[in-house]
């Protein structure tokens, strides 16, 4: 028996294996009307909670779509992302998810934002950042999902604000870890008397801050002002190299450096792919969890296939994921069932 098929509780919520889908943006996806999520996103995850994984996660969705109305702002109601009719599809996909006998999660962004100068913001647009986000946090408990994780990775400005290198404020989100984290640390206590400590928050953040030292010194501060999980990727540039002898992707190194040093599960993700590359994190207690994207994306049977012994059809590793232009086109799901 493999270990990806353990149940891990976390928060007293149990998902019944070690396999995460994680966060991917469909981006070829189109909803219904004006809305973001349509047809196609429910589709697209009760096939993903029908192929077995532990925890589902929706993909990025950016906080700052909403005000502390929790109505869509003015200013990006065109994304529709927080639409009524979004907020309908994304309950049902809940739903569907929780029928499937997965947990549902959804990652909160600021969206796409790399090229903005976090340290030129006012301290009054952090704070009104920082509204958005715990509004939407909120939205997701009330729209019906487990949890959601913080994308703190990719070089986004979430990601420049816990940064060490990146941030260079001198108000009160600036400076010392605790400060850098406040941003998120501040609205935790808010959330977690909403649903209370059932409900899961997660921190998707590289292990390097933009050294090791720093990212898990903000590991283990995180952990104690509430995280749940974490979800270790990339921070500002590429992770650094893992040695030579490491079996798995760089990423899958920053996060068995990051398990270590902290007491709550931890995802690992990189390259994904096979039974054997999951099975190398869980059972080999690199991470507690093996999330995996392309390999679902591939083959939304992947989890089911794989606990089961059964061929998967495998992400061939395009040059250029068709996911990001046009799904319909990817070699491997054409195959998969």
């Amino acid at each position: 028996m493999t270990k990806l098929s353990d149940p891990i509780t976390i928060c007293g919520r149990t998902a019944k294996n070690r396999i995460v889908f994680l966060p991917c943006v469909t981006f070829s996806f189109r909803g219904d009307g004006d809305d973001y999520f349509g047809a196609q996103h429910l589709d697209h995850y009760t096939k993903a909670a029908e192929g077995g994984a532990g925890i589902v996660y929706v993909q990025g969705t950016n906080a700052l779509g909403i005000q502390s109305d929790l109505k869509p702002s003015a200013a990006l109601e065109g994304s529709g992302q927080w639409t009524p009719g979004s907020r309908r599809m994304l309950s049902r996909i809940a739903d569907v998810i929780h029928s499937n006998g997965a947990l549902a999660f959804i990652q909160l962004s600021w969206g796409g934002d790399r090229e903005t100068d976090l340290n030129a913001l006012t301290t009054g647009e952090i704070e009104q950042k920082q509204k958005c986000l715990l509004d939407a946090a909120l939205l997701a408990g009330e729209l019906g999902f487990d949890g959601i994780e913080f994308h703190y990775g990719h070089a986004f400005l979430l990601c420049k604000t816990i940064d060490s290198k990146a941030n260079q404020r001198t108000d009160r989100f600036g400076g010392s870890i605790e400060a850098r984290a406040s941003l998120i640390t501040e609205i935790i206590p808010e959330i977690k008397s909403k649903f209370g400590k059932s409900f899961i928050i997660c921190f998707r953040m590289g292990a390097y801050l933009p050294d090791l030292e720093t990212g898990l010194a903000t590991a283990r501060y995180l952990e104690s002002s509430g995280a749940d999980m974490f979800n270790i990727t990339y921070s500002m540039a590429a992770p650094l190299p893992a040695p030579a002898d490491f079996p798995l992707s760089d990423m899958a190194y920053g996060g068995s450096l990051v398990k270590p040093a902290v007491n709550v599960p931890v995802i690992g993700v990189g390259g994904t792919t096979t039974q054997e590359k999951a099975e190398a994190l869980v059972s080999g207690n690199l991470t507690d969890m093996a999330g995996v994207a392309r390999g679902i994306l591939a083959d939304p049977a992947f989890p089911r296939k794989i606990l089961s012994g059964e061929p998967v059809n495998e992400c061939v590793g395009c040059a250029k994921c068709f996911w990001y232009t046009d799904h319909t086109k990817c070699p491997a799901r054409a195959g998969a069932v």
